[in-house]
C-alpha cells in the first residue's frame, strides 16, 4: 500500500524538470487558489440551501418550548415575543419553510396563540412590575426601620420626648411599632398579589393543556431532533462531496494531462487547483466518516477520566495523540526531503548548475573549479583523471572539458 501510494504520487504529481515560476507567476496561482475556494465555497452553500435544516423542522421557539422548566410563567420570552428567531420572514422561500414545520410544533404554537388569546401578556408582566416595585419600596423601609432601631432609636429615645420625631416619616418610640407592623401587613398583600397573578396565569386551562401536551411529547420531540439532526449533516456533507468529485477528477485529468504533455505552467495551475478542491472535499468525507465514528465509546473513555476526578488527564491525552501524529508526519516528511536531497545531488542537471553557479553539488559552498579539486567544507571531490588525456576534469560530467572524451 505504501509503495503503490509512493508510486502514485510519484507518477502525478512530480515534475521532472528544473522550470522556475516568477514571482508575479506565483502571486497570481495564489489569487486563483483564493478564488476557486471562494466559489467552491459559494457553490457548496447553494447547493445544501435546498435541504430541509433542523431549525426549519423543529424551528428554535418550538425546542425552547419543549425544553422550558417554566412553562407555567408568563415572563417566559415565547409568550411575549412573537419575532424570536423563528426564521427569515422575507425569505423569499418562507412559505415552503412553513409547510415543512413539525406538525408536533405546530400544535405547540397554536397552544401559544390560545394562551396568547385567554391572557393579555402585556398586562400581566406590567402588573407584575407595579407589584414588584411596590414591594422593593416597602422591603427598602422595612430595612430602614430594622437598621435604625438597634442604633438611633436606643441612642434616642431615653433623652427624647415621646412627640418628638427621632427618625425619618415622624417615627418616634410611640407609633414605629405600628409603623413595621403596618409594612408588614402590606408586604404580605403585595407577596398575595404576586401569587395570584402567577396563580391567575398557571392555573388556566390553556396553559394546563400546553403542559400537558409538553409533556407527552417532550422525549419524542426531542429524539426527533437528533435523528433528523445526525440525517440533516450526512445529507450536507454526501451533496457536498457530489458536488465536488466531479470537479476533483476534472483537474486531477487536466493536471496528468498537461504533466505528460510537459506543460509545465499548466500542470502547476491545475495542481494547484485540485488541492484547492481537495480541501472541502476532504473535510466532507472527515465529516462522514465522524458520522459513523464510536461516539459511546469515546464519550465513556472522557468521562471515566472525569470519574476519577483528574479531568485534566484529558487535555494531557489530546496533547500527547497531536504531538505523536504531528511527530511521526514531520520525521516522514524530512526523511522524505533528505532522500529526495541525496538524488539531487548526484542528478545532472544539479551537477551542470553547479559547476555554471561555481558551487559545490553536495554542500553549495562556493568552489573554483579551475583550481580546486576537492571542497574545502565537506571534502568532496570537484575533479578526476580523464582515462585519455590524464588531465583533471569536472566528476560526474558526460565529457572532459580538456580533451572532449566520454568520461
Amino acid at each position: 500500500m505504501k509503495n503503490f501510494l509512493k508510486n502514485f504520487y510519484q507518477n502525478n504529481f512530480t515534475y521532472k524538470g528544473k522550470e522556475k515560476l516568477s514571482k508575479l507567476t506565483i502571486f497570481f496561482i495564489i489569487v486563483l487558489n483564493v478564488i476557486i475556494y471562494y466559489v467552491l465555497h459559494l457553490g457548496i452553500d447553494f447547493q445544501t440551501k435546498v435541504l430541509n435544516s433542523p431549525s426549519v423542522t423543529f424551528p428554535y421557539k418550538c425546542r425552547d418550548v419543549i425544553n422550558s422548566k417554566y412553562l407555567d410563567d408568563f415572563n417566559q420570552y415565547f409568550y411575549s415575543n412573537d419575532d424570536y428567531n423563528y426564521y427569515d420572514e422575507d425569505s423569499k422561500y418562507q412559505d415552503i419553510k412553513n409547510k415543512q414545520i413539525d406538525l408536533r410544533c405546530e400544535d405547540i404554537f397554536t397552544k401559544l396563540e390560545f394562551i396568547k388569546n385567554e391572557h393579555d401578556i402585556k398586562r400581566l408582566k406590567n402588573d407584575l412590575k407595579i407589584v414588584l416595585n411596590n414591594e422593593t419600596k416597602i422591603n427598602n423601609e422595612i430595612y430602614y426601620i430594622k437598621e435604625n432601631y438597634n442604633t438611633v432609636l436606643f441612642e434616642k429615645m431615653s433623652s427624647q420626648k415621646n412627640e418628638q420625631s427621632i427618625i425619618k416619616d415622624n417615627l418616634n418610640n410611640q407609633n414605629i411599632k405600628e409603623k413595621y407592623d403596618a409594612y408588614l401587613t402590606q408586604l404580605e398583600e403585595i407577596k398575595k398579589n404576586k401569587e395570584d397573578l402567577y396563580k391567575e396565569f398557571k392555573e388556566s386551562k390553556s396553559v394546563q393543556k400546553l403542559i400537558e401536551y409538553v409533556n407527552n411529547n417532550k422525549d419524542e420531540i426531542n429524539d426527533s431532533v437528533k435523528e433528523f439532526t445526525k440525517s440533516y449533516y450526512f445529507k450536507i456533507e454526501l451533496i457536498t462531496l457530489l458536488f465536488l468529485f466531479p470537479l476533483v477528477i476534472l483537474f486531477f485529468y487536466l493536471m496528468k494531462r498537461y504533466l505528460k504533455k510537459e506543460k509545465y505552467i499548466l500542470y502547476i495551475i491545475f495542481k494547484n487547483i485540485l488541492f484547492v478542491a481537495l480541501i472541502p472535499t476532504t473535510i466532507s468525507v472527515l465529516s462522514l466518516i465522524n458520522q459513523f465514528l464510536p461516539k459511546i465509546f469515546i464519550e465513556k473513555l472522557l468521562m471515566f477520566f472525569y470519574s476519577i476526578e483528574i479531568p485534566f488527564v484529558v487535555y494531557y491525552f489530546v496533547v500527547i495523540v497531536f504531538i505523536i501524529i504531528f511527530t511521526i508526519l514531520i520525521i516522514k516528511i524530512q526523511k522524505r526531503f533528505k532522500e529526495n536531497s541525496e538524488k539531487l545531488k548526484n542528478n545532472k542537471i544539479t551537477i551542470i548548475d553547479s559547476y555554471n553557479k561555481s558551487c559545490c553539488n553536495n554542500c553549495g559552498n562556493k568552489v573554483d573549479f579551475n583550481t580546486m579539486n576537492y571542497c574545502p567544507c565537506c571534502k568532496n571531490q570537484l575533479k578526476i583523471e580523464c582515462n585519455n588525456c590524464h588531465e583533471m576534469t569536472i566528476k560526474e560530467l558526460d565529457y572532459c572539458f580538456k580533451c572532449g572524451s566520454e568520461i
